[in-house]
């Protein structure tokens, strides 16, 4: 508590002051003096504009692609991965929200400054783990903290998340990514101070018939370098003249029509045994379900197109379009 002042102490300060001795001015530059005053630039505030978010949608879109195509002949199974959200937020708001325990992967960003958390849920984490080793992908009943073989399993898978990060951002920066530490226990990572802004990026895993998470957070500190090349990549990329999309249309139209197709008369079908089949040779008849008057359908790389009859043309077999299919 500040201590009181006495009368006396009062009556020598109203003198000072109606002397000149001490001047209202004097006051308030000893009080301003005590501020700690920091630039702020309302033009580019602390967080991420709606052009620069619409810029990483358009990244993290492509690198969810990218794992979408690498996982499935390593897991020997089906595997999407659909982005769901980008939010911002402290890093405080994203730590309190992580499960425990949980895989959490340190990604030093370079040639950023700084290093990123990359989380796999449990739920995404075991059934790899099961896939890898031989299982089915079966998820765990109750979640345990990863065993030292497992680490290393996931330490590997995002390895090859990182690989596929570095492909997707490649015409924006060369990424030369790295894990620096892998731990279970969220309250245990502290990449920046709770109170910093970060990005974070959340996905939506599909492994099989089993459905994990993964979160991507990266601190706006270590992006910020980078933000306004995102936000240009995003405008010149929805910018399109009318005479450059006429141009792209006129391209993909020439490179498709030179696209070759196989076609298929189908004549008829029937159906027949498995030991019928087994007793067929050389010179038995099978009957179809159709008679040689009835129009036939052409199917165009397997969909069925037209209709047609049979004839010869010369010395070849034959069929005359008679029009679309309606199936």
């Amino acid at each position: 508590m500040a201590d009181i002042l006495s009368q006396e102490e009062v009556d020598l300060l109203l003198s000072a002051v109606s002397e000149g001795d001490i001047t209202a001015a004097e006051e308030e530059a000893e009080a301003a003096s005590e501020l700690q005053l920091v630039t702020y630039d309302f033009r580019r505030p602390e967080r991420v504009s709606k052009e620069q978010l619409k810029g990483l949608q358009s990244l993290f879109e492509a690198f969810a692609r990218e794992v979408s195509i690498l996982f499935p002949p390593f897991l020997r199974t089906v595997v999407r991965v659909d982005l769901i959200s980008i939010d911002q937020l402290t890093y405080d708001e994203f730590i309190l929200s992580v499960t425990r325990p949980t895989s959490l992967s340190i990604i030093d960003m370079a040639p950023l400054e700084g290093t990123a958390v990359l989380e796999l849920s449990p739920s995404m984490v075991f059934p790899i783990v099961d896939r890898v080793l031989g299982g089915k992908g079966a998820p765990l009943a109750e979640t345990r903290e990863l065993t030292e073989i497992e680490d290393r399993i996931i330490q590997r898978i995002v390895m090859m998340m990182l690989d596929s990060l570095k492909r997707s951002w490649e015409q924006l920066i060369e990424f030369n990514l790295s894990v620096v530490q892998q731990e279970n226990d969220p309250l245990i990572v502290q990449i920046v101070a709770g109170s910093e802004m970060v990005v974070l990026v959340g996905y939506e895993i599909h492994i099989g018939e089993t459905v994990g998470a993964m979160n991507f957070c990266i601190p706006l500190m270590v992006l910020n370098p980078i933000l306004d090349q995102i936000s240009q990549q995003a405008h010149f990329s929805r910018k399109m003249t009318p005479e450059m999309a006429k141009l792209a249309r006129a391209v993909i139209t020439k490179t498709m029509v030179k696209a070759r197709l196989p076609i298929d008369a189908i004549l008829g079908h029937t159906h027949i045994s498995l030991e019928q089949i087994a007793h067929l040779q050389t010179g038995d008849v099978v009957l179809l379900d159709s008679s040689p008057h009835d129009p036939i359908t052409l199917e165009v790389g397997g969909v069925p197109c037209f209709k047609a009859i049979r004839g010869r043309r010369g010395e070849q077999s034959a069929v005359q379009i008679i029009s679309f299919t309606q199936d």
